[in-house]
């Protein structure tokens, strides 16, 4: 397919979004072209609303799959190359569908956001009061586009911060004129990236949580979540401090089941929403891989379950999120396999404590390190009860508490992979051992990007 057709279907994508004031119920506008979208208040906003629609196509469906399968705590039992198989096997190669169809969405989601940016700079009367804030919620979502790409197709910072990563593409793209691009660095993409989540953007985003907007687009503790993730890339553990003890206003609910169950509350910072009429489907929703027991299931020898401390009966994490069907141990953090409602969050409280955790720990403050690590942990298991001594814990075993508790609180999440890759260790995995060197640790540029950008080299 030719770049200059993927453009403007990019183009028509962003502008046929409706007036609604919300992203699920996203409807075409009719008659609708690039100049009169920006024309009022209404329309501005839902044409961002759509560029956030988008993203959760890839990020909160598919995407999510990806990044939970190839960790270890999640196996799949499904030979179906439509259904994550390249992907688990890690052979994802220049022509699988999984690769080109994540380089597409993200880098649409890129470009709608870089055109948005184009003509809102045109449109500030229009925007009002909005203006500063729709920059920064548009530069978020391709932060966070940036950060997807940078973790599937780039080597670690800490592996190699030279290597070469993606096309960092900024402006608007309407014909092939700069199809030509070469690849940044990795730390060429995560300065972009801190650069869009700079303080004075994300002093223009709403301080906002605990309702339908504030947990649906990007707010200050939402930008400050992907900050600190990156600044856990770089090993800046200082700046990733700084970063998560500026969000405030949340907390960890009783119970993390709660999380899934009640999908606007004060624990989850950012999260993408589902309709009827905006949805994922088979072979998309998380749903469907995790609740029949035959796709996607549990780990018992390789994931955390196999380990003695993370996988007690009385860990609500266990007794309420973790089920049996077909004789596999499957996740029910994503139950509604009939309608595919669920709500997939991306932020919670709860990374911020455990990112705080490990940037404590590496940061040499390991009595703060034990008590972030507490107060997940022991949300799940009652301190009395927990065989996981946490504060006599020697420097080593705090380490390797941290990590095993990322493990068990965001299972199906997508994190394990994320951290994996981040800190340049080998998946290991009961289809075998990928390290950093490995064909598969990390995805090819797809041939549908290389057949036309000439300056892509391996």
């Amino acid at each position: 397919m030719k770049r200059i057709y993927i453009i403007l279907q990019i183009l028509i994508a962003t502008s046929l979004v409706s007036s609604c004031d919300s992203i699920l119920n996203k409807e075409p506008v009719l008659q609708t072209t690039e100049s009169n979208v920006f024309s009022s208040a209404d329309k501005i906003k839902s044409n961002l609303l759509g560029i956030y629609s988008d993203a959760k196509g890839q990020i909160a469906l598919k995407g999510a799959a990806y990044t939970d399968i190839r960790g270890e705590d999640v196996a799949s039992l499904s030979s179906n190359v439509f259904e994550c198989y390249t992907v688990y096997e890690m052979a994802v190669g220049l022509t699988t569908t999984d690769n080109s169809d994540t380089w597409s969405k993200l880098y649409t989601v890129i470009n709608e956001s870089n055109t948005f940016l184009a003509n809102l700079d045109n449109a500030k009367d229009v925007a009002g009061s909005s203006y500063s804030q729709y920059v920064s919620e548009a530069k978020f979502l391709r932060a966070l586009s940036y950060y997807y790409l940078n973790t599937l197709y780039a080597y670690s910072y800490s592996a190699d911060s030279t290597a070469k990563s993606v096309p960092l593409r900024l402006k608007a793209e309407s014909s092939t004129a700069d199809n030509n691009l070469a690849r940044s660095t990795v730390a060429e993409v995560y300065t972009q990236i801190l650069s869009d989540l700079s303080e004075s953007n994300i002093a223009a985003l709403p301080n906002a949580g605990n309702t339908y907007d504030g947990i649906t687009r990007a707010s200050q503790a939402a930008a400050r979540v992907l900050k600190q993730r990156v600044y856990m890339e770089k090993n800046d553990w200082k700046d990733a401090i700084t970063q998560g003890e500026a969000i405030t206003g949340y907390q960890l609910l009783d119970k993390v089941s709660s999380v899934f169950t009640n999908d606007i509350n004060k624990e989850v910072i950012f999260s993408f929403p589902m309709s009827s009429t905006n949805k994922g489907g088979d072979q998309t929703a998380l749903a469907y891989y995790y609740h029949s027991g035959n796709i996607f299931i549990l780990d018992n020898t390789y994931g955390f379950l196999s380990k003695p401390n993370y996988s007690l009966s009385y860990d609500t994490r266990i007794k309420d999120l973790v089920s049996t069907a077909n004789s596999n141990r499957i996740l029910t953090k994503y139950t509604d396999y009939q309608t595919y409602l669920d709500w997939v969050p991306v932020f919670r409280y709860a990374e911020v404590e455990l990112n705080l955790a490990e940037s404590y720990y590496n940061n040499n403050q390991l009595d703060k390190a034990r008590e972030a690590l507490k107060e997940v942990r022991h949300r799940s298991i009652a301190a009395e009860l927990d065989p996981l001594d946490i504060d006599n814990l020697s420097s080593s075993d705090l380490k390797a508490a941290i990590y095993n508790e990322r493990r068990a609180e965001f299972v199906g999440e997508g994190i394990r992979s994320l951290d994996i890759h981040r800190r340049g260790e080998n998946f290991v995995k009961r289809n075998g051992t990928f390290t950093p060197s490995t064909n598969g640790y990390i995805w090819p540029i797809p041939t549908s990007e290389r057949s036309v950008n000439n300056l892509i080299t391996d």
